[in-house]
């Protein structure tokens, strides 16, 4: 579900814009589908002021929006969520979870950080594209006690409505997002 004016969309194109996130080319993505157009929201961070007022509008999004309604803490996979969900975090005044793509093999070896169960969590990410390499964090923080049936992402560049609404389906998870791909070309 789209959640974004569109001021504030034209304003946040215009940042990625700015800060080189929007590149155009020839690529490969995580799921190994090639695309002519790459989403690199790592790099936002060396724009602090962009950074900072992309965060803003994530929160204000967040917090005008009923369906999410309240939540105890974030958690976002590594690593282009990690710098999105800690800022998020603190300018929500919210809990941030740390997630890792693998458990540690050593101390601890958890493969998320801090206690979450009984606990609402949002997962923050920067884009969706098939949802796939959400799965496991979503079956992490169920397996560990933490409830989450939503999911916030900057980009949604999944192909379809159809395969997107199959995806939350299939995993009990609402994806809100603030821009699709086709606002971006």
């Amino acid at each position: 579900m789209k959640h974004l004016p569109s001021s504030l969309e034209k304003e946040l194109i215009s940042i990625f814009k700015e800060t080189d996130v929007i590149k155009f080319g020839n690529f490969e993505l995580k799921n190994g589908s090639l695309s002519t157009v790459y989403i690199d929201l790592r790099v936002l961070p060396n724009y602090p002021k962009e950074f900072q007022e992309t965060i803003k509008i994530m929160a204000n999004s967040i917090r005008s929006n009923t369906d999410i309604g309240s939540f105890d803490g974030i958690i976002a996979p590594p690593l282009a969520g990690i710098p999105l969900g800690v800022a998020l975090a603190l300018e929500m005044n919210k809990e941030f979870y740390l997630a890792r793509s693998k458990p540690k093999k050593h101390g601890t070896r958890r493969l998320i950080e801090g206690n979450i169960s009984k606990k609402r969590i949002i997962i923050v990410d920067d884009v969706i594209s098939t949802g796939e390499s959400k799965i496991p964090i979503l079956n992490a923080i169920r397996d560990k006690g933490g409830i989450v049936d939503i999911m916030f992402v900057v980009i949604n560049r999944v192909s379809t409505k159809e395969k997107l609404t199959e995806f939350e389906q299939q995993n009990r998870v609402k994806v809100h997002y603030m821009l699709s791909l086709k606002d971006l070309i």
